[in-house]
């Protein structure tokens, strides 16, 4: 009983801060940050205690005990749910207490030509295949699933291909729903040719029939929640009807490539005719997805096998990972490959750890309080960017102030499922990217006139 009231009690809690936060300051991006937060943190613990006190929640996640360590309902499961409460309540603390309570400045929009974000995009997403066309070829050769074959035989040019893949997805997730916005946009104004949108049409199908073969559902996530977040920041009034097409679409989808992910390359043809009418049952892929599993075991796998703290090696790592490992390759790993050592989890496999796991990993129970408060932190900088924002601004930090809110929210899930590392692929793939496409597709404000005369709009 004593794993209800606490699940429950830290729901309530977690629950009315997020109210409290969207009341102050009516930032969609917040509820859908913290709601990240919670799924990845705390919804799975719900089915877990049903299983193990003698329900049946529906859940199947009882293959990550045999390869990862069985969980119980002992004391260390008990202060597991409670450190990742205690992480999730702080990191909304902390947004309460640094969060600025002035009204942002009204600033003169930016006008957006969104030729530069399609030409990146789909230089982007050929990249991406051409580093990728050797493994797709091999896991055609020997009849295998794309998407299990490049796990299991990934490189480090692996890495280079996700990149890619999110700098072909996210910029135009951007500029589609700073289309959507149209002349409403409070930061955008919008120069459309006739081939924009389909434009976007073309290299969102490219994109999403790409990703669908590889099995990739993260990059297009991301992706989602970037435009959807974009939009909705960018228009006083939403139209709900609008997002909820959007997320609708996503969402099914992402249950598609879920279902269909192990299916061998030269296979997937017959099963979208045997089996497609199965495989967009949106409600059971987001309330019975493996995801909520994986990164929620990591805390107590620790606790249970008393694993000793590495002082400060997530830092040592992460500054390291400044040279590329392509040039490095046997530069020192992050503090996963400790983790899955420590705990006994089947090598060779991929498994998630949860962020508060990764801080507690490096500074004990303090790095789980440390860690929340520089999430906390980092993400209310990212909202108070905003505020900061005066007419002599330049371009670089305008767009920064504009988007952050936005792509640091579409980044965290795989911030939550990694270390203290997993700032640089926060930093790189969600910020650094967009940024580089973005300031060539902008003009500052005093191109404004030219560019909207050339354009035809007055």
């Amino acid at each position: 009983m004593e794993y209800f009231t606490l699940l429950g009690a830290a729901t309530l809690v977690i629950a009315l801060l997020a109210a409290v936060l969207y009341r102050q300051h009516r930032e969609l991006s917040v509820v859908v940050g913290i709601a990240a937060l919670y799924y990845w943190s705390l919804y799975g613990a719900w089915s877990i205690v049903i299983d193990k006190t003698g329900g049946f929640s529906g859940q199947h996640y009882q293959y990550l005990e045999y390869k990862m360590f069985p969980i119980a309902l002992d004391g260390h499961y008990l202060l597991t749910i409670g450190l990742y409460a205690g992480f999730i309540i702080l990191v909304e603390l902390t947004l309460l207490g640094a969060l600025s309570r002035r009204r942002p400045q009204r600033i003169p929009r930016l006008v957006l030509r969104h030729e530069a974000i399609l030409l990146a995009g789909f230089a982007a997403g050929i990249a991406s295949y051409l580093v990728i066309r050797d493994k797709l070829s091999m896991a055609w050769a020997v009849n295998t699933s794309v998407y299990w074959y490049t796990r299991s035989q990934g490189d480090q040019w692996f890495t280079l291909h996700q990149v890619l893949n999110r700098a072909a997805l996210i910029p135009p997730a951007i500029g589609m729903a700073t289309l959507a916005a149209g002349r409403r946009s409070r930061f955008f104004v919008n120069v459309e040719r006739r081939y924009t949108w389909p434009g976007y049409a073309l290299l969102m199908a490219s994109m999403c029939t790409f990703t669908f073969i590889l099995g990739n559902k993260n990059e297009i996530l991301t992706a989602l929640v970037a435009g959807i977040l974009a939009y909705a920041g960018s228009v006083r009034r939403p139209q709900w009807w609008k997002i909820g097409l959007v997320l609708a679409c996503g969402l099914w989808f992402l249950a598609a490539v879920d279902f269909f992910r192990a299916t061998p390359i030269a296979g997937i043809g017959e099963a979208l005719l045997a089996r497609g009418q199965d495989a967009g049952d949106v409600s059971h892929f987001v309330t019975t997805s493996n995801e909520a599993f994986a990164a929620h075991f990591s805390m107590y796998g620790v606790l249970a096998a008393g694993t000793e703290p590495q002082f400060g090696y997530s830092l040592y790592s992460l500054a390291l990972s400044v040279v590329p490992r392509v040039l490095w390759p046997e530069r020192p790993r992050d503090i996963y490959r400790y983790y899955s050592e420590s705990v006994g989890t089947i090598q060779n496999q991929g498994y998630s750890l949860h962020h508060a796991t990764g801080w507690y990993l490096n500074f004990g129970y303090a790095g789980v309080a440390v860690g929340a408060v520089v999430l906390g932190l980092v993400w209310a900088g990212c909202l108070n960017a905003h505020q900061k924002i005066r007419r002599r601004s330049g371009l670089l930090y305008r767009l920064y102030a504009t988007i952050a809110p936005w792509v640091l929210v579409a980044g965290l899930p795989p911030l939550i499922r990694a270390g203290p590392e997993g700032y640089k692929g926060l930093i790189l793939e969600s910020f650094l990217i967009p940024l580089a496409v973005l300031v060539f597709a902008c003009r500052p404000e005093r191109a404004t006139r030219r560019v909207l005369a050339g354009a035809g709009i007055s």
